[in-house]
């Protein structure tokens, strides 16, 4: 399925502000941040510009592949945080969770979907004009749809989270994932 420019050109914008607000300093979090955030507070900017370059352009085999490692490495991660005992209260721990299963929805696209590990087809076409939904088996849609679905939900809840009363966001932490989270669901959805 060809995805036109404008969508892609608003998916780079969608990721670039995630990835920039998750860098930017967040007022009252400098001090307390144990190493182990900063950790996963590092992850998010790769995975936005993993995202942005996944959108545009067909990584070689070798990439791909260092890629879903990274993110694999990421998802051991934040499961190995968010177990008891390893100092972090329970809230912190689901969110663990959540960003486990984005890493595993990276690891999807960029190995199970049509074209992940593939050269771009022709020039200027990029990585989505060679996932066509329809070469897809049921069950690797059903996957598909199961991850854009949990994205598309988890970026509404950490929306909610991250609007305060009236204009105001209160958490841009959580706006950022929630960016990123609705960009996720777009990419997969656009890529069945």
């Amino acid at each position: 399925m060809a995805v036109p420019l404008a969508a892609r050109w608003l998916l780079t914008a969608v990721f670039a502000a995630a990835g920039l607000a998750a860098v930017l300093p967040q007022p009252g979090r400098a001090g307390d941040a144990r190493p182990a955030d900063r950790v996963s507070a590092a992850l998010c900017p790769v995975m936005c510009a993993a995202l942005t370059a996944m959108t545009w352009r067909s990584e070689p085999a070798a990439a791909v592949w260092f890629q879903a490692a990274l993110f694999g490495c990421a998802a051991l991660w934040f499961v190995l945080a968010s177990l008891p005992g390893s100092g972090r209260p329970p809230r912190l721990g689901l969110t663990g969770l959540h960003h486990a299963l984005t890493a595993g929805a990276m690891i999807w696209m960029l190995t199970a979907m049509p074209g992940g590990a593939k050269p771009s087809p022709s020039p200027g076409h990029g990585a989505m004009a060679a996932m066509p939904g329809a070469d897809m088996p049921t069950p690797d849609l059903a996957i598909s749809f199961l991850f854009a679905a949990y994205c598309a939900v988890a970026a509404l809840s950490l929306l909610a989270q991250a609007i305060g009363p009236g204009p105001r966001v209160k958490d841009p932490a959580a706006a950022s994932q929630a960016t990123m989270n609705a960009g996720m669901a777009a990419m997969l959805l656009a890529m069945l």
